[in-house]
């Protein structure tokens, strides 16, 4: 039988058009009965917004204008970080274009609330210990703010999923570091040191899901939420004519949190690298054992069965190369 989902999940964002993709799956889960078949899927609480692929003003619009897109305005959405806990982020123009979202999506209706990111997250963790599940798509800078003005908070979560690092694989921003934990890797190094249950879905696990540019001309159909991440995705595509797949980065952290089956690994004790400017945001093992689950094993017909289920989509096989 496969693992309850939560029964809610507040996301922790940057988006970007995985994170879009990861955003729409959570909600389109909701509408549906879980895995087991025991019930609704997994209620999102809210998004909170953090700079990182785009400035954090660029991301909380595309938060927005997703949720307007979905039909799903009412899902609050609170500003977090515009900046690191030290520096600037420097962004990823390149993968995800100026604004963040490939395409224009209409101006949202809604608007974000006067609560924070950090307040929110204290408030709600509080109210629900050991209740709510966390995914962070994006550097980890809310999250260490609520461990700096909530000390023991976090903690509260019943769980935390987090798309970062880069443990037994090539970086994408430097030869040995992943881009959110580069982005701010104090932030990742104090989230790393919590005792709260950890997935790490890293670089690796994420390279293991893909779809080429063939794959994602030919997809069709879909409910709603199935239309627009085709739309999504095809956009994507047309952005570079030289890109050949898409690896579903934060989509593959966010199905875990949903089916913790998705992916397997080893329990191990992460620190993140801060001083050596050379090596910032290098994922370092610091022993055997531990509370933080590196993803290493992707069952991906299991990952792709999911995503076909919730969007929709027709005729899609992900093994058929086209």
């Amino acid at each position: 039988m496969s693992p309850t989902p939560p029964s809610g999940i507040i996301i922790d964002t940057d988006p970007g058009v995985d994170d879009a993709i990861a955003i729409i799956m959570a909600l389109a889960a909701g509408l549906q009965v879980d895995m087991s078949k025991t019930g609704q899927g997994p209620k999102v609480l809210g998004l909170t917004t953090v700079g990182g692929n785009v400035p954090l003003a660029s991301g909380t619009r595309n938060a927005l204008a997703v949720l307007n897109a979905i039909g799903r305005p009412d899902i609050p959405v609170y500003r977090g970080s515009s900046r690191p806990l030290t520096g600037r982020f420097s962004y990823s123009f390149a993968f995800h274009g100026r604004t963040g979202l490939p395409g224009r999506l209409p101006r949202p209706k809604a608007a974000t609330t006067n609560q924070s990111a950090t307040e929110f997250l204290a408030a709600r963790l509080r109210a629900s210990p050991e209740e709510i599940t966390l995914v962070a798509l994006g550097p980890l800078t809310n999250l260490a703010r609520l461990m700096q003005r909530h000390p023991g908070v976090l903690e509260l979560a019943g769980s935390l999923f987090i798309m970062g690092g880069a443990v037994n694989s090539p970086g994408n921003v430097t030869p040995h570091a992943e881009f959110n934990f580069y982005s701010d890797p104090v932030a990742a190094d104090m989230v790393m040191s919590t005792t709260i249950p950890i997935t790490l879905v890293d670089l690796g696990a994420s390279r293991q899901v893909a779809l080429s540019r063939k794959q994602v001309a030919a997809l069709k159909g879909g409910n709603r939420m199935g239309e627009l991440v085709i739309r999504l995705l095809q956009d994507w595509f047309r952005l570079d004519h030289g890109r050949k797949q898409f690896q579903f980065y934060d989509p593959l952290a966010l199905a875990a949190a949903i089916d913790p089956q998705v992916v397997g690994g080893r329990h191990l004790t992460l620190r993140v690298e801060t001083e050596d400017q050379e090596r910032l945001g290098v994922s370092q093992v610091a022993g055997l054992g531990g509370n933080v689950l590196v993803a290493e094993r992707v069952d991906s017909a299991r990952f792709f069965s999911m995503i076909k289920r919730l969007f929709g989509w027709e005729e899609f096989d992900p093994e058929n190369p086209l």
